[in-house]
């Protein structure tokens, strides 16, 4: 908005009386005198009494005005420099009083323009200052022409007193007036700080406002190409809030109408919600919860904590068909950290299902194919090794024991192979017997002797002398012993030690394998069970292996109805447990990829 001159105008007039110069708070002086001079000289009846001291009263005058005027030229208000100005002015109107009548001068009253400048300065001594120089102005007639009475006299004291008083009134007033224009400018100084931080802080929630809005779009943006999952929230009753164009394309739902109060547990067989309730038990945290299918509970359950959980679970789409996938849950929270729901991210499991089933046909169709010529293989190796009429020389039978162990080598493998692929297609039968568990031990520490004392170990077995009979499948679990021992001897250096434990506990019985080996680290323990995982520690130490025997002894263990874990520190040594229940459950058959 452009300034109108009258604007203007009035900026300049605030500009000079705001702050005024030493010269314009002496205009009025100035005028006073010149004045009071003109007025002397022209009318015949206020002669000069005295006209030497009134003609140096007004040199004084004008001499203060001409320091005025030099310290306005280079801007000097304040300061006692400035305060010569009254006090000459004090003394020059004093003599021009007195050479214009003295005591019945008609200009004893100019004195008070010097003494009200005088007096507005700071601090109460001005006031004593005014009071003095006063009494000397106002006397100065007496000391030329003493009075001849009384009255006379009293009038001399009388007005510096009146004089002091009226300074003291306006020194207060001055003081007053300065508290309250500090506390005015405090004020403007606070509302302008508040001003600026309120602009400031404006300033900053445009900013936050633009990135939020920056958030959202790219959240929208996010949020619109998720199409490989389906991404779904529910509030804590199970109902859904949110779906994703991954949904839509998943579960055959429109966005729409999944938002049309559709409860989760739609998307799950009752089978699946059956086995998902009978695997945990959930407590009930509240009302709404309460409500939900068992299934759905379960599902929710593992993520009621600060973690997600996940579940491998079919899931049924809109047209009724069921597709495998992986269900991962995390809680959905609030700004204040109050738990609003559940996220679920389910990834369709399709392909890898049928690419590990087309993996596992295949493993098992060369595992038929090759044992069948490996098994002749070892057969004509027998035959040539014991064949009376053409006996082989001692470097033959040193080059036939070699394709031999290497054959059978093979063979081995070829068997573990195909005992994986049983394992992953639900074809693993057991043949349980009743048997002592103590001397299985027993058995699979001797055979695994030589072994042993080939690599300079100490192998011991700590078994209880009286039977420990159990039904199991005595051949697998010396299989899965064998593998665990075969393990620990070697991954243990020379010098070490391997023990093989055999202890009762509650409800069922313990193995155990420890060692005093190399160690797995401990961010790899979870791969073990893997099929074809080889610790960091195995390559490292060139240990031979095909990563195959801790999967089968953990299927073993599992169809057994058992559980089995790890214990494990690098540089110290390793122990693997297995708890078999005492009274014989349903063959239970997981998936040999999945961990513990």
């Amino acid at each position: 908005m452009r300034a109108t001159p009258l604007d203007r105008a009035e900026n300049r007039w605030y500009q000079v009386f705001n702050d005024p110069s030493p010269l314009v708070k002496q205009a009025p002086t100035l005028i006073a005198a010149t004045a009071a001079a003109i007025l002397t000289w022209w009318i015949p009846n206020l002669p000069f009494s005295h006209f030497g001291a009134a003609i140096l009263g007004l040199v004084l005058v004008l001499a203060a005005t001409l320091h005025a005027g030099v310290l306005s030229a280079r801007r000097v208000h304040d300061g006692w420099v400035v305060l010569l100005v009254p006090l000459v002015d004090i003394v020059g109107l004093g003599l021009f009083r007195t050479g214009t009548g003295g005591a019945t001068s008609l200009f004893s009253s100019l004195v008070l323009l010097p003494v009200v400048w005088l007096a507005a300065a700071p601090g109460i001594r001005y006031v004593f200052v005014v009071g003095g120089l006063t009494s000397l102005a106002l006397l100065m007639p007496y000391f030329a022409d003493p009075p001849d009475n009384s009255v006379e006299w009293l009038r001399g004291v009388i007005g510096p007193l009146v004089f002091a008083a009226v300074a003291a009134v306006v020194n207060e007033l001055s003081r007053q007036q300065r508290v309250r224009a500090e506390q005015a400018e405090e004020l403007v100084t606070e509302r302008t700080t508040a001003l600026a931080d309120n602009v400031k802080m404006i300033v900053q929630l445009r900013e936050k406002e633009h990135q939020y809005r920056s958030l959202v779009e790219s959240y929208e943006g996010l949020w619109s190409s998720i199409t490989a999952q389906a991404v779904i929230a529910t509030d804590l009753g199970g109902v859904v809030t949110a779906w994703n164009p991954g949904a839509e394309r998943l579960l055959g739902l429109t966005t729409a109408e999944a938002m049309q109060g559709v409860q989760i547990a739609r998307f799950f067989s009752e089978s699946s919600l059956t086995a998902l309730a009978s695997d945990s038990t959930v407590a009930q945290r509240s009302e709404q919860i309460s409500e939900l299918p068992p299934g759905v509970r379960s599902l929710f359950a593992g993520a009621d904590g600060d973690q997600s959980s996940e579940s491998d679970i079919d899931v049924v789409t809109a047209g009724g068909s069921s597709v495998p996938a992986r269900v991962t849950v995390s809680p959905y929270r609030d700004g204040a950290g109050r738990q609003q729901g559940y996220l679920l991210v389910v990834t369709d499991e399709s392909k890898a299902v049928e690419v590990a089933r087309m993996k596992d046909e295949f493993v098992g169709m060369i595992s038929h194919e090759l044992r069948t010529p490996l098994s002749a293989i070892i057969g004509f190796l027998d035959l040539l090794q014991n064949d009376p009429g053409q006996p082989l020389t001692a470097d033959q039978q040193e080059f036939v024991g070699i394709i031999e162990r290497n054959a059978q080598r093979l063979l081995n493998l070829v068997g573990d192979l195909l005992f994986t692929a049983q394992v992953e297609s639900g074809r693993f039968p057991l043949d349980r017997s009743d048997a002592d568990l103590a001397e299985l031990v027993r058995s699979a520490v001797t055979s695994a002797g030589p072994h042993a004392q080939r690599e300079g170990i100490m192998l011991n077995a700590d078994v209880p002398e009286t039977p420990i009979r159990l039904l199991v499948d005595a051949g697998r679990m010396g299989q899965a012993l064998d593998n665990l021992l075969s393990n620990a001897i070697k991954f243990t250096p020379r010098g070490g030690e391997v023990t093989a434990r055999l202890r009762t506990v509650d409800g069922g019985v313990e193995l155990s394998v420890r060692d005093t080996g190399v160690g797995i680290p401990e961010d790899e323990q979870n791969m073990l069970f893997t099929r074809f995982f080889r610790a960091s520690t195995a390559t490292r130490n060139a240990v031979p292996g095909v990563g195959l025997g801790l999967t089968i002894t953990r299927a073993i263990v599992l169809a057994h109805g058992g559980a089995m874990d790890v214990t494990s520190q690098e540089g110290v040594g390793t122990e693997f447990r297995f708890v078999l229940p005492s009274a014989p459950r349903t063959e239970v058959l997981q998936s040999l990829s999945s961990g513990e």
